[in-house]
C-alpha cells in the first residue's frame, strides 16, 4: 500500500475549501468590476477559473506538501476544512465588497496514531518544522514559476506570483497554529534565512 493515499472526506474536503476560497478571491481580485453593477450580471465565469488558478492552486499544493512530507515520515495527515472559515471567507468578501478575505479554510491534521505503514516518526519539534515549512517552500516555488510570466505582463501570473509569495510571508509569521510558530520553536536560523527569502521574493513579484 501506498503511504502517500487519501480518504473520501479528505477530498471532499479539499474540493470544498477551494471552491469557497477560489470564490471569495475572486471577489477580491475583480471588487470593481463586480460590485460596480448588479452582481448576478456582473460576475463572470472566468473571475472564478482565474481565481482558482491564482489562489486554488497555492492552498491546494500548500496544503498537500504538509501532508505528504507528513506521510512520508509515516505520520497520518489529513485536510479538513473549517466550514465556519470557509463561511467568514465568502461573507467577509461580499460585505466588505471585495475589500477583504479572512483566509482560514482549514489546516491539515497530523497524527502518529492510525498510521497503517510501520511505526511512524515522533512528532517532535525537528519534524513538525519540517512539515510545516514545506507548504511555505511550496508556495515559494510557485511564485518563481510564475514569475518569468508575470514579466511578460501576463496578469494573471502576476497575480498568481503575488498570491503565493503573500501566503508564504503570512504562513511563516510565528504565531499560534500558523507554520512559522513551528519552524521558529525548529530552528530560529532557518526561519529567519526562509522568511527573508519570502520577503524578497514578494518585493520582486511586485516590481514586475
Amino acid at each position: 500500500m501506498s503511504k502517500y493515499n487519501f480518504s473520501m472526506e479528505e477530498i471532499k474536503h479539499i474540493i470544498l475549501a477551494t471552491v469557497a476560497l477560489a470564490f471569495a478571491f475572486s471577489l477580491i481580485l475583480n471588487s470593481s468590476e463586480i460590485f460596480g453593477g448588479v452582481f448576478i450580471q456582473s460576475y463572470k465565469l472566468s473571475y472564478f477559473t482565474d481565481a482558482l488558478i491564482a489562489v486554488g492552486l497555492a492552498f491546494v499544493l500548500h496544503e498537500l506538501a504538509h501532508k505528504f512530507v507528513a506521510q512520508k515520515k509515516g505520520l497520518w495527515a489529513e485536510f479538513r476544512a473549517w466550514p465556519m472559515g470557509l463561511l467568514m471567507a465568502v461573507g467577509l468578501a461580499v460585505i466588505t465588497k471585495g475589500g477583504f478575505v479572512f483566509a482560514a479554510p482549514g489546516a491539515t491534521m497530523i497524527s502518529g496514531r492510525h498510521s497503517v505503514f510501520g511505526s511512524p516518526e515522533k512528532l517532535n519539534t525537528i519534524n513538525m518544522g519540517l512539515i510545516g515549512i514545506a507548504g511555505p517552500v511550496v508556495n515559494v516555488i510557485l511564485t518563481a514559476a510564475f514569475l518569468p510570466f508575470a514579466a511578460m505582463g501576463i496578469s494573471l501570473a502576476i497575480t498568481a506570483a503575488q498570491v503565493n509569495a503573500w501566503l508564504a510571508i503570512f504562513n511563516m509569521i510565528p504565531l499560534s497554529l500558523l507554520d512559522g510558530a513551528k519552524v521558529w520553536q525548529w530552528s530560529r536560523a532557518i526561519w529567519v534565512g526562509f522568511f527573508a527569502l519570502c520577503i524578497g521574493m514578494f518585493a520582486i513579484t511586485l516590481m514586475v
